[in-house]
Parts: C-alpha cells; sequence; structure tokens
C-alpha cells in the first residue's frame, strides 16, 4: 500500500516519514515537496521524492490515486512573522495554505474515499484564550497565518459531512527538536536559541520572556501523525502537546545564561497548554520526550 506525505522534506514531513517506514517497512511512501524552504535529505529506501507543489491539481490527483494507505498532509506556507507585517504574504498563505488542501480533499473524494487525510493543524487557532486549551473553544485566530491554517480545517470537516470523507486534524503545539530551523520565516524560538549557544551569541528574548509554550518534540508528532493515519476523528480537532508549559525565560535558562531582553513582538500570545486528554483517550498518543531531555540531546550534538 501507499502513503502519500505531503511537505515531506519539511522539519515535520521528514521526521514522519522515517517513522512510517520504520513502523510500516512494506509499505510504499511518497514525499512531495516544492523546496522552495527546504532542502532534499535522506530518506529510507521504500520512499520517494517527488518535487512538485500541491497547488497543481493534476499532480495532487495522481499522487493522491495511488495513496489506497492515506495522506498526511503537512505542506503549509507558515510564516506566521512575515505575515505580520507584509500583507502581501497573506495571498501566498491562501494559495497554499486553503485552495492546496481543497486540491488534496478534492482528490481524495474522487480516488480513496476509504483512506483517511492527516492535517496538520496549528494550536494558533485558540489565540489568546486561557490555558488550558481544550478542542471545545471557539477560535480566536490573531494572524494571516492562523486564519488560513483553520479555512483548511473548516474545509475539512465540511468534505466529511458532505462527502463522507475520512479525516482527522491534529493541532500542533510548539513543535521543536532536531533538524528544526533556524533563521528565517519558519526559524523556531528553540532554534534560535540553540543556534545563538552553538555560535557564542546571548540568547535574544523577546519581551518579557514570560509567554508560556507546550513545547512538543518533532518525534512525538510524528508518532501522532503515524498513528492518525489508522484513525478517523471524522474531521475534529486533537491537540498534540505534552500538557505542560515552559516560559521563554525558563526555556533560555535550560540552554545558556548569555541573555539580551529585545522588544516585544507585534502580536505574542500569552501562553499556549495542551489539554491532551483527546489524544490520550481517542489516538492512544501521549507525548514521550521531556522539554528538558529534549533540549540537552540537541546542546551535546
Amino acid at each position: 500500500m501507499t502513503i502519500l506525505v505531503t511537505g515531506g522534506m519539511g522539519f515535520i514531513g521528514w521526521h514522519t516519514i522515517n517513522e512510517l517506514s520504520n513502523n510500516f517497512p512494506n509499505e510504499r511512501i511518497l514525499c512531495l515537496d516544492n523546496l522552495s524552504l527546504s532542502e532534499l535529505k535522506a530518506l529510507p529506501k521504500n520512499a520517494e521524492f517527488i518535487k512538485g507543489d500541491i497547488r497543481d491539481v493534476e499532480l495532487v490527483s495522481q499522487l493522491v490515486a495511488e495513496a489506497d494507505k492515506g495522506v498526511i498532509h503537512l505542506a503549509a506556507d507558515s510564516r506566521v512573522l512575515p505575515s505580520l507585517h507584509n500583507p502581501d504574504l497573506v495571498i501566498e498563505s491562501i494559495e497554499t495554505n486553503v485552495k492546496g488542501t481543497a486540491n488534496i480533499l478534492v482528490s481524495m473524494v474522487k480516488y480513496q474515499r476509504g483512506a483517511t487525510m492527516v492535517y496538520a493543524g496549528s494550536s494558533t487557532a485558540y489565540g489568546n484564550h486561557a490555558t488550558p486549551q481544550s478542542e471545545d473553544l471557539l477560535p480566536r485566530v490573531q494572524s494571516p497565518y492562523s486564519a488560513t491554517k483553520l479555512s483548511g480545517e473548516n474545509l475539512i470537516k465540511s468534505f466529511v459531512e458532505t462527502f463522507g470523507l475520512k479525516a482527522t486534524v491534529l493541532r500542533y503545539f510548539q513543535v521543536y527538536g532536531q533538524g528544526q530551523p533556524k533563521s528565517g520565516p519558519y526559524a523556531l524560538v528553540t532554534g534560535i536559541f540553540l543556534d545563538q549557544a552553538h555560535k557564542g551569541l546571548p540568547l535574544t528574548i523577546e519581551g518579557t520572556g514570560e509567554q508560556r509554550r507546550d513545547f512538543v518534540h518533532v518525534k512525538d508528532v510524528a508518532r501522532a501523525n503515524r498513528c492518525a493515519l489508522t484513525f478517523n476523528s471524522k474531521g475534529n480537532p486533537i491537540n498534540i502537546g505534552t500538557g505542560i508549559s515552559y516560559s521563554i525565560n525558563e526555556l533560555a535558562d535550560m540552554i545558556s545564561r548569555n541573555q539580551v531582553t529585545l522588544p516585544p513582538r507585534k502580536i505574542d500570545l500569552p501562553a499556549t497548554l495542551a489539554d491532551t486528554a483527546i489524544a490520550k483517550a481517542q489516538l492512544g498518543w501521549d507525548s514521550q520526550i521531556s522539554l528538558l531531555d529534549g533540549i540537552q540531546e540537541m546542546l551535546a550534538n
């Protein structure tokens, strides 16, 4: 059988492909990526790379038609910070995150109604809701990126209701781990801090540093993607986090005491913290790697 992973050369995508290969060694894995913000990486023997874009209707149809075990849809334009300053980037996000998702949904209905689509949602849907954040909260999007990712969720739910599509939506919290972006529009605070520490530079803390985040290791996220491939949430979201939050100051202290403070971001959520009850009960998934263990492993490498 065949699994399609979109955005497979990205940070989460590459780990997901390796997780799938380790657990489904006899399955064929298709990796679709346009390499616009990622690089070619070594793939397992049962994985095949296809350079292409999810906005390409013909290519998406062809690949989905082969993906009889399911589709894990990770490809996205997730440039949160640039979109806060340049509204022109919103059009790109809509093209990729909304139209691209629609292309996959249409192809799933045409060719793979019996397979499951796993969608990479985002905890940014919760906005400034108080913590812990559970899936029954009404969305409070605060950035154009968040709006496009939530639009993808809504499209999926409509296809579930209208066409009986099987789909599971996973809302990732703050994903970190080996291979995380260190610079550019996709840079993560964990990656930035570790890169600064390795270069002997001070860690740059934006604002007070009391913003809190639920940091979840990329290997745990990859495992959640694999579990979701054989589960149908009927388009309802499932939080993928640890249920534990740390402040940016606490994160920085794990890495280096050499720190400086910068002005706060234009929009910066006060806190994220996943209610993980549904993931545990329905998906049979729980995080296994603590933030301290994950950071210490990366500091050692």
